[in-house]
């Protein structure tokens, strides 16, 4: 039986979701050697690496991507969104319980949905807000122990959460006549600019034994990219983006598992609640 566009969407969303979480774990196993900056650079050359093969064949609209029209404005404009998000994001999870940060960067869902709404005309229904609102239920559920909102490190998660928001919308945009691979290629090429200096200024040499979570940020971080693109292909950006609350009850798993970073009740709890609202989500809109 064939899949509705909406539930290939959010397949899609679910792997991107998925890829992104191995990415946290890779970046946090690098994160007491190599700096944020050097590791948004590393992961844009490695996916870079494995962009360039397929788009060989269409090398003359790659390079039209970088052009100064209105195209190429959006395409530099996903890049500088995606930037400031992952570098801020790259920044808190070397210094904040994953959990917690990951809870703190549900705020991404909210910005999306409002930038949709604003940006993208999109109609959102009641019952995607019903979704959000269940997401972020679970997500104050989980920092009421009294994570220090305002620590500085907290305002960093939620710029990069406004940040992957905007690229959201870019990707969105621009996957309405782009190829997804093209979309790939021109933001890596963009963030390894962007990261160039920075990187530079506070280089690390990775040693042998760094290079295999090198590879599985780069490759994960890619495969993300990838298939954040094909889910925008197929649906609304009100409808996929609410995915991303999956994320948490991934990660903190994970970080149990690799880092004995022990959630606590209130975490199963919120966890619990953001299962149960992206799974009403699936259920409403996987008919469609």
């Amino acid at each position: 039986m064939a899949l509705s566009p909406v539930l290939q969407g959010m397949l899609w969303m679910i792997a991107s979701t998925a890829s992104f979480s191995a990415m946290i774990i890779a970046v946090r196993f690098l994160s007491e050697t190599i700096p944020p900056f050097e590791q948004v650079l590393l992961r844009s050359v490695i996916g870079l690496a494995i962009t360039l093969p397929t788009v060989i064949g269409v090398a003359g609209q790659a390079l039209k991507t970088f052009r100064p029209n209105r195209l190429g404005r959006l395409y530099a404009m996903r890049a500088f969104c995606t930037f400031t998000g992952v570098s801020a994001w790259f920044f808190a999870i070397a210094a904040m319980p994953l959990a917690e940060a990951v809870a703190l960067h549900f705020t991404l869902p909210v910005f999306g949905l409002i930038l949709s709404a604003l940006i993208l005309r999109e109609h959102v229904t009641h019952h995607r807000w019903v979704t959000v609102g269940i997401g972020f239920l679970g997500v104050l559920i989980i920092l009421r122990p009294g994570i220090a909102i305002f620590d500085y490190m907290a305002l960093a998660v939620f710029l990069s959460a406004i940040g992957y928001a905007g690229g959201d919308i870019c990707t969105k945009m621009l996957s309405r006549t782009e190829p997804s691979r093209l979309i790939v290629l021109n933001l890596n090429i963009w963030l390894i600019v962007f990261a160039a200096i920075p990187s530079a200024m506070d280089w690390y040499t990775p040693t042998l034994a760094d290079l295999p979570m090198i590879l599985v940020m780069g490759v994960t971080a890619w495969a993300a990219h990838m298939c954040l693109a094909q889910a925008m292909k197929c649906a609304d950006a009100s409808i996929v983006i609410p995915m991303e609350f999956i994320r948490l009850p991934i990660t903190a798993f994970s970080a149990y598992f690799f880092f004995a970073e022990v959630p606590g009740i209130w975490a199963m709890v919120g966890a619990a609640v953001i299962f149960f609202g992206t799974w009403r989500h699936a259920m409403k809109e996987g008919g469609h």
